[in-house]
């Protein structure tokens, strides 16, 4: 079978603090200027177009300060439905994006720009989720990665836009911790609304309790060998090398998944961590006892934002 061909796709941010968290907006931003990538779910118009894994994607910001700010890829295959960012009422479909250059709007390949070189692309943008035809794929990204090799000479940074990823460099290493992040799981059972609220907020409370210890914390992301899609941690003790999976029960498939995605992202790390499943209540003795004969340790919740290990 032929394979894919990769698209382009345009989507939208109108600038707007419900769009995009102005203090993860700051703190990305910062991320890929260091070499990271960051990584987004985004509304993606009325979810036409196919996208999947690799595809590449371009952030336009609509507005007084009109013009390109981020590009990157699609890791998701196909959109997902959530709440409408603007509109919770409603249901959106998204594409996971992950950010390999975001930049101020200030610093934008301003709108002007795009319209006068791509004359056989359509303008206005209307809609997120754009598709952008050849030739105007190639001109766009030959644009736009002009503009951005001239703001690294211009601040001196070698590793601006994540040149550190394309020059063939790290691809797992440390990211912010995502406290909040809503996560997805591809196991019937796991997916409730409720059961990520629980996640995360177990998350946000071991991270202060950690922090409050004078332990260092963060994120960690992970490219397995000959994929498109990383895997993220939810939270890396760096004090102590210790890597953390929460869970939002303390249920045997819970345990058994947590295990799991704990083994497989220890092989992501140079230095082997220590393995714990973080969980809101002491699981029964024989999951504890599943766990030690995995090498993996139990940390759980005795009341709010206090914590024992088995």
């Amino acid at each position: 079978m032929e394979a894919r061909a990769s698209k382009t796709f345009i989507v939208l941010w109108d600038g707007s603090d419900e769009g995009y968290d102005p203090d993860k907006f700051a703190e990305d931003v910062r991320l890929t200027a260091l070499g990271y990538s960051v990584t987004t779910d985004w509304s993606f118009g009325r979810g036409y177009g196919d996208p999947e894994p690799g595809d590449r994607i371009f952030l336009h910001r609509t507005g007084n300060e009109n013009g390109i700010i981020a590009s990157g890829q699609i890791l998701s295959s196909g959109v997902e439905f959530h709440p409408h960012w603007s509109e919770p009422e409603k249901m959106a479909p998204y594409v996971t994006a992950e950010w390999e250059v975001l930049i101020d709007q200030s610093d934008r390949l301003p709108y002007a720009q795009m319209k006068s070189t791509l004359t056989d692309f359509k303008f206005p943008v209307q809609s997120s989720g754009r598709e952008v035809y050849s030739p105007s794929d190639q001109m766009l990204e030959s644009m736009w990665e002009d503009h951005v090799g001239k703001l690294a000479l211009r601040d001196g940074n070698p590793w601006l836009g994540g040149s550190f990823t394309r020059a063939g460099g790290r691809k797992s290493g440390p990211c912010a911790l995502e406290r909040h992040r809503v996560a997805s799981y591809d196991v019937a059972g796991f997916t409730s609304t409720t059961a990520v609220k629980t996640e995360s907020e177990l998350v946000s409370r071991f991270a202060d309790y950690l922090t409050a210890l004078n332990y260092k914390v963060q994120g960690y992301r992970i490219l397995p060998e000959g994929t498109t899609r990383p895997l993220f941690v939810d939270i890396h003790d760096v004090s102590n090398n210790h890597l953390y999976e929460a869970k939002a029960s303390a249920s045997r498939e819970a345990v058994r998944m947590a295990l799991g995605q704990l083994l497989d992202y220890r092989r992501g790390f140079d230095l082997r961590p220590e393995l714990s499943v973080l969980l809101p209540e002491r699981p029964v003795d024989d999951l504890l006892k599943l766990l030690a004969e995995n090498g993996v340790g139990c940390t759980y919740e005795t009341s709010s934002g206090v914590f024992e290990t088995a």
